[in-house]
């Protein structure tokens, strides 16, 4: 699994998070599937770090 940053602006506000992901088109899914896209735009998923194996 890797860590992703995910942006999301409703046009007035803007905050970020983190999900972890295999990728970064899942992580847009998943982002996708968190949060009401009518109302929240994702902006950008960028990568921020692998995470540890356990």
């Amino acid at each position: 699994m890797q860590t992703f940053r995910i942006s999301l602006s409703d046009g007035t506000r803007k905050f970020h998070t983190v999900i972890q992901a295999p990728d970064s088109a899942s992580a847009h899914i998943k982002a996708a599937y968190f949060f009401d896209t009518s109302k929240w735009r994702i902006l950008s998923v960028s990568l921020t770090s692998a995470a540890m194996a356990a």
